[in-house]
């Protein structure tokens, strides 16, 4: 393009301009890096990488910044990646832990409030009552940081520990676990032979399974197929694959897949399951399967009240586990179910629009609402 200096032309060309600078900036997306404990393997974790990819992918571009301090001696480059993110989204999994000495590095990086910080349902292990105060200094340093603009966790009890422990300067909210926002991808149930499935984590002592052995051999003596499903892929998943040796079953399925949505699909596929992880009870649940914690510690707890379905969290150890499956195992309330999903999809709305606001009041010096073009692509909402 040839811009001629005479006035009537520099006035013509200057109006060119602004408008090929309006078009280049409706084209342009801001830049989102997300992290949290991803890239381990385990399936929970994972699952936020699918939730937001599907509700920030949609008008943004990712970028996974986890392992960003690693190696050290590529610091600066390193550095160099954080500063082009408009957004950073800290969030998914028991990040926070009060009682352990060491945080991953991916959880409280000081690069990252270089630039906007938007902590996103977020879990405290609270398993013990113990508290570190190294720990909580630490993350009061990172969470009371003016670079950090919004904290919100998956339940009441994690954010009001944030509140009372850390005090952050931003108001900390609570809604469903985010996995509740995901669109599932469809299944088939069998209508012949219908399928527990029984999800374990990492046992030391096999006498945990002892039960679980006698359970799944009634079960299979009644017609039923029995899946042991493992929650985890690559080397999280192979460690479980071998410890699921220990539940010792005759006949038995054992699932393993590296592919996140093949395991989604296992679960949803089950008639009834049995579950020693958060997420794949969360998964199964919303695909409206019934389901026994078998796991009984607070974050299982906190999910499963919410649902109204306290009662059906137990140690895989407990004689009780053997009455709730005989007297039969409630169906899921759907309605609970759509209640998580509309509270975790508000949030994410919620916090795509600032995320949105912020980068356009940045580039542009004004206000704007999401695109039209964002069709907030989830099966239900539009």
């Amino acid at each position: 393009m040839i811009f001629r200096r005479d006035r009537q032309t520099k006035f013509a060309n200057d109006a060119i301009q602004r408008e090929l600078e309006t078009e280049l900036r409706g084209l342009l997306k801001p830049r989102i890096g997300i992290t949290g404990s991803f890239g381990r393997g385990n399936y929970g974790d994972e699952l936020f990488v699918r939730v937001y990819e599907h509700w920030l992918g949609q008008w943004a571009d990712l970028t996974l910044l986890t392992a960003l301090h690693r190696p050290w001696y590529f610091r600066d480059i390193r550095t160099t990646q954080a500063d082009l993110m408009d957004a950073v989204v800290l969030g998914g999994g028991d990040l926070l832990c009060p009682y352990r000495e060491w945080i991953d590095p991916d959880f409280i990086n000081p690069m990252y409030l270089r630039r906007p910080v938007h902590v996103a349902g977020i879990g405290v292990e609270n398993d013990r009552v113990e508290i570190d105060s190294s720990v909580v200094e630490r993350w009061t340093d990172f969470l009371t940081h003016p670079s950090v603009r919004s904290i919100s966790t998956r339940d009441v009890g994690s954010a009001e520990w944030i509140t009372e422990q850390i005090n952050p300067h931003v108001r900390v909210t609570s809604h469903a676990d985010l996995v509740c926002a995901l669109p599932l991808p469809p299944v088939d149930r069998r209508e012949d032979t219908p399928i527990l499935g029984i999800v374990t984590r990492y046992a030391r002592d096999p006498k945990d399974y002892r039960q679980l052995e006698e359970i799944a051999a009634a079960f299979i003596s009644k017609g039923w197929h029995v899946r042991h499903i493992i929650g985890g892929v690559e080397d999280h998943g192979r460690r479980d694959l071998r410890n699921a040796e220990q539940l010792r079953v005759e006949g038995k399925e054992t699932f393993h897949s590296n592919q996140i949505d093949d395991v989604t699909r296992a679960l949803g596929e089950c008639s009834l399951l049995l579950s020693m992880k958060l997420h794949t009870t969360i998964v199964a649940t919303m695909y409206g399967v019934p389901t026994v914690s078998i796991h009984p510690v607070p974050k299982t707890r906190a999910f499963m009240a919410s649902i109204g379905r306290e009662e059906l969290v137990v140690e895989p150890t407990d004689p009780r586990l053997f009455t709730i499956l005989e007297e039969g195992v409630p169906d899921v309330s759907m309605d609970k179910v759509d209640e998580l999903r509309a509270q975790a999809v508000a949030y994410l709305k919620e916090l795509s629009q600032r995320i949105w606001d912020d980068y356009r009041n940045a580039s542009a010096a004004r206000q704007h609402v999401l695109p039209a073009t964002v069709a907030w692509v989830d099966g239900d909402e539009s």
